[in-house]
């Protein structure tokens, strides 16, 4: 019997977006690997860059994807769905005259 959308009959297991231990220690020798390496990984992408620049920038993208995630974009519109009306600002000009 599978359990109800909501209910994992689980109440006291691992809280959402929690990682288990393998997850987290495979996370943390990566990064320990990483950073103990940063110099010849580096060397090794500056090479690819200069020998294959299209696999280079797939591989840069994928790493970033690891580290940084995706940005989301944010649409503005106006009241109630409205299309936005930008603030104009006028200033007066300065009076050559004035102190």
């Amino acid at each position: 019997m599978s359990a109800p959308i909501g209910n994992n009959f689980n109440p006291g297991g691992r809280p959402k977006g929690t990682l288990n231990e393998t997850t987290k220690k495979i996370r943390e020798i990566f990064a320990s690997i990483l950073e103990n390496r940063q110099e010849e990984l580096e060397h090794a992408l500056n090479q690819l860059r200069d020998r294959d620049p299209k696999s280079f920038l797939e591989i840069y993208l994928k790493l970033s994807n690891k580290f940084v995630g995706d940005v989301s974009r944010t649409e503005i519109s106006g009241v109630d769905g409205e299309a936005f009306q930008p603030i104009q600002i006028i200033l007066p000009k300065k009076d050559d005259g004035a102190v």
